[in-house]
């Protein structure tokens, strides 16, 4: 079965970076996808896979139901507070333009907000744990 595996690393290349603000990247379900970030952090990634999840499911869901959609945003936000730091909840707001009825829609968002799989396994508590540690003095 196929992974999921990110990385993220520091990178020492001489240029200027690219900011989240309105990143436009390839996307596997559609041509491209914009993300819009104030920064990159672990909490706007945990809201990213948030709102991206409902994002692919919504555009996975609605081919199979024959729905074109032909405007969707999917935003996501929360908080953190605390020592250590612990997420507050995330909240997130759907906007889905399709060639469909509004109750059709409504179905549509609603089978997906049920079955989106990070938002279920967050909502379930999932476990987080250390594969492995590598230290290494410079």
């Amino acid at each position: 079965m196929p992974g999921f595996d990110v990385a993220i690393s520091l990178d020492q290349r001489d240029g200027e970076a690219v900011s989240p603000d309105g990143l436009v990247l390839q996307h596997h379900l559609t041509d491209r996808a914009r993300i819009d970030a104030e920064v990159l952090s672990g909490g706007h990634l945990l809201h990213l896979a948030v709102a991206g999840c409902f994002f692919n499911d919504l555009l996975r869901a609605a081919e199979a139901r024959g729905i074109e959609i032909t405007d969707l945003r999917v935003e996501a936000s929360g908080g953190f507070e605390g020592e250590p730091l612990r997420s507050t909840g995330i909240t997130y707001s759907i906007e889905v333009t399709g060639d469909a009825p509004k109750a059709e829609l409504e179905e549509l968002v609603a089978g997906v907000e049920a079955a989106a799989a990070i938002p279920v396994s967050l909502r379930a508590g999932i476990g987080v744990e250390a594969e492995s540690v590598s230290l290494r003095e410079a």
